[in-house]
């Protein structure tokens, strides 16, 4: 499906769930996995920190157990959040980021049940206040239904210890339970309206990002038809006039030769009376292909000039090298062996005339020189009889500027 027909869907249908079709999911979850594992680090050395420093609470609620404490704390889980941290950032495995957050949820808590259990402590029930402490921490950092299945576990086990102690109706096992489950709830609501807000404006900006590349590549496609001819594909005039211009500054600027050739289809009008338009046009486009596969350098353009009439303009083409192009142009026509009238094995094939011109521009001239000048020499290249390249001799250049000087 279209990723911006997906996007649209999803945000119509809403993201109640917190889960995306598949997949938009995986491409959520890529786009947020740099940032979700800068903040696993950063959360996850800071729990390390954080929960070997709830040692003081062991020492206040629970003295007999301090050394177990120590261990469990500062010898296990350290350790190995902190090795959870370094293969989250060698191996990136988003999805499972998520999971690794309730995994070091469920195994603080359950280090702290374990002391809970272990301790003869009068305050052996309080310390399970802890688990609320560890699921306020992991929910400000984990997804919604990681952290779900987190917190069931949690209060399970919250459950279990509370009833090894005997405590149900006891002050403090009462105490600690509503605790724990008004943190669940309020933890929960808030890290479900996060995350539900996170992916809503995740559509949004991906619904944005698509909607700005399709107006981009409708702009882009508006701007090629605006200079392409739509029969052959090649430039149109306006292009070719603005290709010119600055082709023509750029010469000045650098004081290098360009060329231009003008191409006219011989005998077209006859072409077109014998054979109808549709072969006409077929026509344009073989000899525009010819005229394409033979002009090839960069900084060259072919283009339409208009009806029969195609243009080329050489950039850094000196008199001699243009006037060998054409010569190339002109055979390539001929090559196509597109008949002229009557069958294919007695008509002449098509042939093109061409009129050339190069020059360095001077400073304060306009590029219509060098255009009349290749036109004039068109004129010449079809009143010689067709078929062929005529090359404005330079006196021939140097009266055309003069004329559009005057």
């Amino acid at each position: 499906m279209d990723t911006s027909k997906l996007v649209t869907d999803t945000l119509a249908r809403g993201c109640a769930w917190l889960v995306f079709p598949a997949p938009l999911e995986q491409r959520f979850l890529r786009d947020g996995a740099a940032q979700r594992l800068l903040l696993l680090q950063v959360a996850g050395l800071g729990s390390a920190v954080f929960f070997a420093g709830m040692v003081l609470a062991d020492y206040f609620m629970i003295p007999d157990q301090l050394s177990l404490a120590v261990i469990l704390r500062a010898c296990v889980y350290g350790p190995i959040c902190l090795l959870g941290v370094w293969f989250f950032t060698r191996y990136h495995w988003p999805r499972l980021i998520e999971w690794a957050v309730a995994g070091a949820g469920l195994l603080a808590a359950g280090i702290s049940i374990v002391l809970s259990l272990s301790s003869g402590s009068p305050l052996a029930v309080a310390h399970l206040v802890i688990l609320s402490v560890v699921v306020v921490y992991a929910t400000l950092i984990g997804r919604f239904w990681p952290m779900l299945v987190m917190c069931v576990l949690i209060a399970a086990g919250h459950a279990y210890a509370v009833h090894q102690h005997g405590q149900w109706l006891n002050g403090l096992g009462l105490a600690t339970t509503l605790l724990l489950l008004s943190s669940m709830v309020f933890a929960l609501y808030g890290n479900y309206t996060l995350e539900h807000s996170d992916r809503q404006v995740y559509l949004l900006d991906l619904q944005e990002s698509s909607l700005q590349a399709e107006l981009t590549a409708a702009n882009d496609a508006l701007a090629l038809s605006a200079r392409t001819d739509p029969l052959t594909g090649l430039a149109n005039r306006r292009h070719f006039d603005d290709f010119l211009a600055q082709v023509w500054a750029h010469s000045q600027a650098q004081r290098s030769s360009l060329a231009v050739l003008l191409i006219d289809i011989d005998h077209f009008k006859r072409y077109n009376d014998q054979h109808g338009h549709q072969a006409g046009d077929r026509c344009l486009c073989e000899v525009a292909q010819a005229l394409a596969g033979t002009v090839r350098k960069t900084g060259d353009l072919v283009a339409r000039w208009g009806g029969e009439e195609f243009a080329v303009v050489m950039s850094h083409a000196s008199r001699e090298m243009a006037q060998v192009m054409a010569q190339r142009v002109v055979d390539a026509v001929r090559q196509c062996a597109a008949p002229h009238g009557g069958l294919a094995t007695t008509a002449p094939p098509v042939t093109v005339s061409i009129g050339v011109a190069a020059l360095t521009p001077w400073h304060g001239e306009t590029a219509q020189a060098l255009v009349q000048a290749a036109d004039t020499a068109l004129y010449e290249a079809k009143a010689r009889g067709r078929d062929q390249v005529v090359c404005t001799p330079r006196e021939g250049l140097l009266q055309a500027r003069i004329k559009v000087r005057a």
